[in-house]
Formats: C-alpha cells, sequence, structure tokens
C-alpha cells in the first residue's frame, strides 16, 4: 500500500511525464543538421532554435505558432536547445503555444559546441538562432527574434 506522500510522488511524476510525452521530441545530434536540410532538399525549410530558458525565445512562441498555421510554403522544424532535464518544460511551453503538432527535435549530445558549429560556423549558442534554407540550398542564419528584417522577409516570401 502507497503512503499520501508515496502516492502524491508517484501523480506528479505521472503528470510530468504526461507532459514530456506530449512533444514528440526527436534527438537532435551530430549530423542531425545536414539530414534535415537532405530531407527537406527542393523545399524552403526553416529551422528554428530556441530554449524554455530564453525569454525572447517564449515571447515569440506564438508569433511561430501563427506563421506555422498560416504558411504552407516552406517547412518548419524547431530545435530546443535545453538540457533532457528541461524537456517537460519546453514541452508545456510548446503545448501553451499551440505548436505541439509541428516538427520538433531537442538536443541530444552534451557537446553542444559541435553541434552549434554545424548550423553555422560563428553561432556561439546565441538564441533564438534562425536557419533560412532556401529550395536550392542558399542558407542565412539570423540571431534574433522573429521580426528580425531578415527573417520577417524571408518568411513572407521564401527564395526558391
Amino acid at each position: 500500500m502507497f503512503s499520501t506522500r508515496a502516492g502524491g510522488a508517484l501523480l506528479l511524476f505521472a503528470l510530468l511525464c504526461g507532459t514530456a510525452a506530449a512533444v514528440d521530441f526527436k534527438p537532435y545530434v551530430r549530423g542531425s543538421f545536414s539530414e534535415l536540410r537532405q530531407s527537406h532538399a527542393g523545399r524552403p525549410l526553416v529551422l528554428h532554435f530556441w530554449s524554455a530558458t530564453c525569454a525572447p525565445c517564449l515571447a515569440e512562441l506564438p508569433d511561430w505558432a501563427k506563421v506555422a498555421q498560416e504558411n504552407k510554403t516552406f517547412d518548419l522544424v524547431f530545435v530546443n536547445t535545453d538540457s533532457a532535464a528541461d524537456r517537460a518544460r519546453a514541452s508545456a511551453r510548446l503545448e501553451k503555444a499551440g505548436l505541439s503538432q509541428a516538427s520538433h527535435y531537442a538536443f541530444a549530445d552534451d557537446f553542444v559546441e559541435k553541434l552549434y558549429f554545424e548550423a553555422d560556423k560563428s553561432w556561439q549558442g546565441e538564441l533564438p538562432f534562425t536557419a533560412l534554407v532556401a529550395a536550392n540550398g542558399a542558407e542565412e542564419t539570423v540571431i534574433g527574434a522573429i521580426d528580425e528584417p531578415p527573417i520577417a522577409a524571408w518568411l513572407k516570401s521564401p527564395p526558391k
């Protein structure tokens, strides 16, 4: 028989696990950036890197949800940079923003500097970070929020 305290702990654990399972995070490891580019080849792609501990990232999640809902001319992939310990919090933020059904990856390599380098050789991990890949493979990366002029212009008319 469980004590009330143990039962409460199990309930809390179940709730946290249920939240974490709500978003299907695929592992983002070395080589994932290239694999995502290849799997979306011929179609414009936005890879958006964010964290549940980044205030600007959280503030713009509803804007990204609107972009995802309104635009079908490009593919949109979200990459969470938090550790596995923060995955439940990240999942909850995505649920709240209405992004649980989007395509999600999460850092699954402790050597994050390699992950940064693969996306952009000069990226030091600043967030939010967005890689804009045209259908022809041309790439532009931007550090900053969705309202940064290069991101806003690209989203309005992704280059072919």
